[in-house]
Protein backbone atom coordinates (compact mmCIF):
# COMPACT_ATOMS: atom_id res chain seq x y z
CA UNK A 1 0.00 0.00 0.00
CA UNK A 2 1.20 3.49 -0.77
CA UNK A 3 1.60 5.80 2.19
CA UNK A 4 -0.82 8.61 2.84
CA UNK A 5 1.16 11.84 2.92
CA UNK A 6 1.45 14.02 5.99
CA UNK A 7 -0.70 16.64 4.22
CA UNK A 8 -3.40 14.06 3.50
CA UNK A 9 -3.47 12.91 7.13
CA UNK A 10 -3.59 16.54 8.26
CA UNK A 11 -6.54 17.22 5.93
CA UNK A 12 -8.29 14.10 7.22
CA UNK A 13 -7.71 15.29 10.78
CA UNK A 14 -9.32 18.67 9.99
CA UNK A 15 -12.30 17.02 8.31
CA UNK A 16 -12.70 14.62 11.25
CA UNK A 17 -12.93 17.61 13.60
CA UNK A 18 -15.66 19.05 11.38
CA UNK A 19 -17.65 15.80 11.42
CA UNK A 20 -17.59 15.64 15.21
CA UNK A 21 -18.22 19.24 16.24
CA UNK A 22 -21.56 21.00 16.09
CA UNK A 23 -20.07 24.43 15.44
CA UNK A 24 -17.60 25.69 12.85
CA UNK A 25 -13.97 24.62 13.32
CA UNK A 26 -11.34 27.35 13.34
CA UNK A 27 -7.86 27.26 11.86
CA UNK A 28 -6.51 27.74 15.39
CA UNK A 29 -8.39 24.64 16.63
CA UNK A 30 -6.97 22.49 13.84
CA UNK A 31 -3.50 23.92 14.50
CA UNK A 32 -3.71 23.30 18.24
CA UNK A 33 -4.94 19.72 17.86
CA UNK A 34 -2.53 18.79 15.07
CA UNK A 35 0.62 20.62 16.15
CA UNK A 36 1.02 22.29 12.75
CA UNK A 37 1.26 26.01 12.03
CA UNK A 38 -1.83 27.99 11.10
CA UNK A 39 -0.16 28.77 7.76
CA UNK A 40 0.07 25.05 6.96
CA UNK A 41 -3.52 24.52 8.08
CA UNK A 42 -4.73 27.43 5.92
CA UNK A 43 -3.02 25.89 2.87
CA UNK A 44 -4.80 22.56 3.47
CA UNK A 45 -8.18 24.17 4.19
CA UNK A 46 -7.87 26.27 1.04
CA UNK A 47 -7.47 23.12 -1.07
CA UNK A 48 -10.44 21.49 0.68
CA UNK A 49 -12.51 24.61 0.04
CA UNK A 50 -11.60 24.78 -3.65
CA UNK A 51 -12.62 21.11 -3.97
CA UNK A 52 -16.02 21.88 -2.45
CA UNK A 53 -15.48 19.72 0.63
CA UNK A 54 -15.69 22.56 3.16
CA UNK A 55 -17.22 26.01 3.37
CA UNK A 56 -15.87 29.02 5.25
CA UNK A 57 -18.26 30.85 7.55
CA UNK A 58 -16.82 34.36 7.98
CA UNK A 59 -15.87 35.08 11.57
CA UNK A 60 -16.63 31.52 12.69
CA UNK A 61 -14.51 28.95 10.88
CA UNK A 62 -15.13 26.02 8.54
CA UNK A 63 -17.84 23.40 8.15
CA UNK A 64 -18.34 20.46 5.83
CA UNK A 65 -19.93 21.47 2.53
CA UNK A 66 -21.14 17.93 1.85
CA UNK A 67 -22.42 15.07 3.95
CA UNK A 68 -19.58 12.94 5.40
CA UNK A 69 -20.73 9.93 3.35
CA UNK A 70 -20.21 11.97 0.18
CA UNK A 71 -16.51 12.65 0.86
CA UNK A 72 -14.32 9.65 0.09
CA UNK A 73 -10.72 9.33 1.15
CA UNK A 74 -9.87 8.98 -2.53
CA UNK A 75 -11.42 12.41 -3.20
CA UNK A 76 -9.38 13.77 -0.33
CA UNK A 77 -6.12 12.23 -1.57
CA UNK A 78 -6.70 13.53 -5.10
CA UNK A 79 -7.41 17.01 -3.71
CA UNK A 80 -4.36 17.24 -1.47
CA UNK A 81 -1.61 15.26 -3.19
CA UNK A 82 -0.02 16.27 -6.47
CA UNK A 83 0.43 13.29 -8.79
CA UNK A 84 4.00 12.01 -8.53
CA UNK A 85 6.18 10.21 -10.99
CA UNK A 86 7.17 6.78 -9.67
CA UNK A 87 10.74 6.60 -8.35
CA UNK A 88 11.29 2.97 -9.40
CA UNK A 89 10.43 1.44 -12.77
CA UNK A 90 6.84 1.05 -11.55
CA UNK A 91 6.96 2.46 -8.02
CA UNK A 92 4.07 0.18 -7.16
CA UNK A 93 1.89 2.03 -9.68
CA UNK A 94 0.77 -0.62 -12.15
CA UNK A 95 -0.61 1.86 -14.68
CA UNK A 96 2.73 3.74 -14.84
CA UNK A 97 4.85 0.59 -15.19
CA UNK A 98 6.60 0.46 -18.58
CA UNK A 99 7.38 -3.25 -18.23
CA UNK A 100 4.05 -4.52 -16.88
CA UNK A 101 3.50 -6.72 -19.94
CA UNK A 102 6.57 -8.82 -19.10
CA UNK A 103 6.96 -8.30 -15.34
CA UNK A 104 6.54 -11.36 -13.13
CA UNK A 105 5.00 -9.18 -10.40
CA UNK A 106 2.49 -7.44 -12.68
CA UNK A 107 -0.54 -9.44 -11.45
CA UNK A 108 0.38 -8.73 -7.82
CA UNK A 109 0.97 -5.01 -8.48
CA UNK A 110 -2.31 -4.68 -10.38
CA UNK A 111 -4.25 -6.41 -7.62
CA UNK A 112 -2.58 -4.32 -4.91
CA UNK A 113 -3.25 -1.07 -6.77
CA UNK A 114 -6.88 -1.99 -7.42
CA UNK A 115 -7.38 -2.91 -3.76
CA UNK A 116 -5.78 0.34 -2.61
CA UNK A 117 -7.93 2.46 -4.95
CA UNK A 118 -11.11 0.61 -3.93
CA UNK A 119 -10.34 1.11 -0.24
CA UNK A 120 -9.82 4.84 -0.75
CA UNK A 121 -12.97 5.13 -2.87
CA UNK A 122 -15.24 3.23 -0.50
CA UNK A 123 -14.01 4.70 2.80
CA UNK A 124 -15.76 8.01 3.57
CA UNK A 125 -15.77 10.53 6.38
CA UNK A 126 -18.94 8.88 7.63
CA UNK A 127 -16.74 5.98 8.78
CA UNK A 128 -15.07 8.38 11.22
CA UNK A 129 -18.18 9.95 12.71
CA UNK A 130 -18.08 7.66 15.74
CA UNK A 131 -14.32 7.85 16.31
CA UNK A 132 -13.86 9.94 19.46
CA UNK A 133 -11.98 13.21 19.10
CA UNK A 134 -9.98 12.22 22.16
CA UNK A 135 -8.14 9.54 20.17
CA UNK A 136 -4.52 10.55 19.63
CA UNK A 137 -3.54 12.41 16.50
CA UNK A 138 -1.59 9.95 14.34
CA UNK A 139 0.78 12.72 13.20
CA UNK A 140 1.82 13.30 16.81
CA UNK A 141 0.29 10.84 19.32
CA UNK A 142 1.09 13.22 22.20
CA UNK A 143 -1.38 15.76 20.83
CA UNK A 144 -5.02 15.27 21.63
CA UNK A 145 -8.12 17.28 20.85
CA UNK A 146 -9.43 19.03 23.94
CA UNK A 147 -13.11 18.24 24.29
CA UNK A 148 -15.09 20.67 26.45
Amino acid sequence: MRELTESTVLALHALHLMTRQTQAVTTAEVSRSSGFSTERIEEILSKLGHAGMITAIPGEGFVLARAPAEISIRDLVETIVEPQTPSAPCGGNFEACPSRACCVLAPLCRSAEMGYQEALRSFTLAELMHVPLEFPNCLDPKLRVEVP
